[in-house]
Order: structure tokens, then sequence, then C-alpha cells
């Protein structure tokens, strides 16, 4: 028969396996991090706040977008910030946590007040920039748009701003203001929004459980409206 001391002793160090399971950080991959931009901030700031509820620990590791992705197929990373849905049928070895951390709409710049297309059609043969890797404007463009990539949103205006595109898309949030860095190089923001969706996290398959618990935090923070509140007060912060 085994002794209370024993028992006792057998329940401690079940638990201890137990939080240092817990304890493990998850790496999930980021990018256009340094810029700061309303995007980022927001998705940032929510899942730091949601996974510690949870007393999960992550990492933010900030790589170019397409990287992010494949590390993440081949096991090296934990999770991505944010992917749209459709990355789930794709990838069945993902995990989508199914309430939205963001909102988004696809906006365009320009330098030029001559240039004012107003859907994707009207993109053609104009020279156009966008983040490598940002699969919600790669999928509209077809063969007679000019294609140009950046690694950073900074560097997208700056190709807007020496003339080597025409347009600019940036992925922005919804209600969010025109980007300070754009305004700060007298660059225009149109008003047609090519296409709003929302963004989900992600994470590897084998996390599935983090996830759906991840998932009851963010459901709860969307029905009391905190997860409103986080992003329309980053936005005013950044005016």
């Amino acid at each position: 028969m085994r002794t209370i001391g024993s028992q006792l002793l057998s329940i401690g160090f079940a638990l201890s396996v137990s939080a240092n399971v817990m304890a493990e950080t998850l790496r999930i991959g980021t990018w256009d991090h340094e810029a700061k931009g309303a995007l980022t901030v927001i998705s940032e700031t929510i899942l730091t706040q949601a996974y510690a509820e949870l007393n999960q620990p992550v990492e933010f590791i900030e790589l170019p977008v397409r990287r992010a992705l494949d590390m993440l197929l081949k096991g090296q990373l934990d999770g991505n910030f944010y992917r749209v849905a459709e990355i789930a049928q794709q990838y069945p070895m993902l995990f989508r946590v199914e309430t939205p951390l963001n909102i988004v709409e696809v906006r365009m710049y320009r330098n030029n007040p001559a240039i004012h297309p107003k859907n994707w059609a009207q993109l053609q043969h104009l020279k156009v920039g966008y983040l490598r890797g940002t699969l919600m404007i790669e999928h509209q463009l077809n063969s007679a748009i000019v294609r140009v990539e950046a690694g950073t949103q900074d560097e997208i205006f700056k190709l807007l701003s020496r003339g080597v595109v025409d347009i600019v898309l940036v992925v922005e949030p919804t209600q969010c203001p025109p980007s300070s860095t754009a305004v700060a190089a007298k660059l225009e923001r149109l008003d047609e929004v090519l296409v709003s969706v929302p963004l989900y996290h992600y994470l590897a398959e084998r996390h599935r459980e983090i996830g759906i618990r991840l998932n009851t935090v963010l459901k709860r923070m969307h029905n009391s409206g905190e997860l409103q509140k986080i992003r329309l007060k980053i936005m005013k912060d950044a005016l």
C-alpha cells in the first residue's frame, strides 16, 4: 500500500511535469515588426494578453512573410502571427484559431494624382508594390500587372516616393487612419477598399489543445468588446 507521503509526492511530481509542459515557449513567426504598423501592434498586443491568461509564454520571431509560413510547415515554428482563412484548407497540418484577430482591408496609396485605379482590374499595366508574401494580394494580381515586392512596409513607401512603382497595396485594419509613414512622405491613400477579410492566428496542429483554449479567451475578449477597445486605442495612438 502506498503511503500518504508517497501519494503526495506522486501528485507533486505530476503537477511539476504538467507545469513544465505548459511553460514551453511557443515560437510565433511575425513580420514587419520593426515598422510598428497598427496591424502588427494590434495583433501582438492581443496575442500577448490572451496567451498570458493561459500562462503560456510566447516568443515572436521576426521573419519574411513567406519564410514564416515555410518554417511553420516544416515544424521549425509553433505558429504564425496571422493568416487568411484559406490557409487552413491548403495546409491541414495547421490549426486555425477560430476567433479573428483583425478585420483588414487592402488599401491603395499613390504619389501621382493622375493615377487612380478603383478596383483590381484597373491595376493592369501599372507597377504595383506590396509586401512580399502577402497572399491576399498575390492571389489577386494577374500577369498584366507589374509586380514589385518589398521586404517591409517602409520599403514599399520608399519605392512609391522614388517613382519605382505607380501604386502600393497595403493591408491595414478596418477603420485605420492612413499610414503615418505615408503621410510624412506626402503619399495619398485612395478611398477605395479593394477587399476586406478577417485574419486568424495559426498554430501547428500539434498545439491544437492550446489553440482551443486560446480561442476561448479570444472569443470572450471579442464578446466583451475588449478586442475592439484594443484595436481602437492602438489606431488612435498611431495618429
